[in-house]
C-alpha cells in the first residue's frame, strides 16, 4: 500500500501517464485508428487488432485488452497452451478471462507506465490476440526449456 505525506504529495512527478496521456499516444501512433472513446477508455485498433484502453486514475491503474474469443467453447488442450503462454511465452501482456470472454490483456500501474511501456504494450496485446491458436507468443520472449 502506497503511504501518502506530504513530501511526496508536493514532489508529485509531473510526468505521471495519465489516460490523456495514453489516448494521446494511441492517437498519433500511425499503427492506430480509433473507433470511439470516452472519459476513460478509447476503443481502437491496433495493426486491425481490436483493442481498448482503459483506465481508472483514482486507483493508479491501466489496462488494454483485446477481445479474442468465447472461453467456454475452448478444448481443454488449448486452455492449457494459454497458461504456457503466461509462463513461458508472454512478456508484460498475458491471456486472461472476464465473463466467459478470452482476452489478451496488459495491466500496469498507470503513474509509473512509461511511454516506451506503452507503445511496447500495444505490440505485445496485439501479437498475444494475433498468435492466439498458433504460437500463443507476445513474440518478445520465450522462457521454455530446450533442452
Amino acid at each position: 500500500m502506497k503511504t501518502h505525506t506530504l513530501k511526496n504529495l508536493i514532489n508529485k512527478d509531473p510526468s505521471s501517464m495519465t489516460q490523456e496521456s495514453m489516448e494521446k499516444i494511441v492517437r498519433t501512433d500511425i499503427n492506430t485508428q480509433v473507433l470511439e472513446e470516452d472519459q476513460g477508455y478509447v476503443l481502437f485498433t491496433y495493426l486491425n487488432v481490436k483493442m481498448a484502453l482503459i483506465s481508472d486514475e483514482s486507483h493508479d491503474r491501466m489496462r488494454i485488452v483485446s477481445p479474442i474469443t468465447k472461453y467456454s467453447s475452448l478444448a481443454p488442450n488449448i486452455k492449457d497452451s494459454l497458461m504456457h503462454s503466461n509462463f513461458h511465452l508472454a512478456l508484460d501482456a498475458r491471456y486472461a478471462v472476464s465473463e466467459d470472454v478470452l482476452y489478451a490483456c496488459f495491466i500496469h500501474p498507470l503513474s509509473s507506465l512509461t511511454q516506451d511501456d506503452l507503445k511496447s504494450a500495444l505490440k505485445q496485446v496485439c501479437n498475444l490476440a494475433s498468435s492466439f491458436g498458433k504460437t500463443y507468443s507476445s513474440g518478445q520472449l520465450d522462457f521454455t526449456n530446450k533442452r
